[in-house]
């Protein structure tokens, strides 16, 4: 069983832009959007899953190895603050959520090397749906869901409850949006084999994250 980490040798997809005097810098107003990436302050990298709220807080869901409460989500290596781990649960499930600091604005699309596709709802898919993974690392993959409640054994925990996919596994995705047409599905965890060879992805679903921590997700 092949597992994704954080792959501390990839930058962000895209840079974000400084603006004040030297020593007084301060990010430019920005948006969230699922699929982009970020870095765990100490630890590595990570995607966005789905841009969330509870209440006014706005906030992103993530896969829940990728942080503990109080963590600092950065934009890159040394970058600026995006914001910090309020819960996560790993293993057992594999989910988090991330309140976003000032300045940032939760976006209710998931984007993927310069296509952007809205959400507007996360009713479950069926098994043999179409599913679509999105990472600025591999772009789009899409296959269909083959099974649900699936266990995936990890050399630091086993996590049940997952959905297994077609989609082609690829190194570097951990947290990746799963989208059926415009609705929501998961949270990429881990998965077999590569896109060379073919092989699957398993998504957390993000219905059981959602409802752990009373958080609503952002649509268009």
């Amino acid at each position: 069983m092949r597992f994704f980490r954080p792959v501390a040798a990839l930058v962000l997809a895209a840079a974000l832009v400084l603006i004040g005097s030297p020593g007084h810098a301060r990010a430019a107003q920005g948006e969230i959007r699922g699929g982009d990436a970020y870095v765990v302050q100490g630890k590595g990298r990570c995607l966005v899953a789905f841009t969330v709220r509870r209440g006014t807080v706005g906030g992103f869901l993530t896969a829940g190895r990728c942080g503990r409460p109080g963590d600092i989500a950065l934009t890159g290596y040394g970058g600026t603050p995006i914001g910090v781990f309020e819960a996560s649960s790993y293993p057992g499930d594999d989910y988090a959520w991330v309140s976003l600091y000032p300045g940032w604005t939760p976006r209710g699309t998931v984007a993927a090397l310069g296509s952007e596709r809205a959400v507007r709802g996360a009713a479950p898919a069926a098994v043999g749906s179409a599913v679509c993974q999105a990472s600025p690392v591999a772009g789009w993959h899409c296959g269909v869901v083959q099974q649900r409640n699936a266990t995936i054994t990890y050399p630091d925990g086993t996590v049940t409850g997952l959905v297994r996919t077609s989609v082609c596994a690829e190194p570097g995705t951990v947290g990746a949006p799963f989208l059926s047409g415009d609705q929501a599905q998961g949270i990429t965890s881990g998965g077999t084999g590569s896109c060379a060879t073919g092989g699957s992805t398993y998504f957390q679903p993000v219905a059981e994250a959602l409802s752990a921590y009373g958080l609503t997700l952002v649509t268009m």
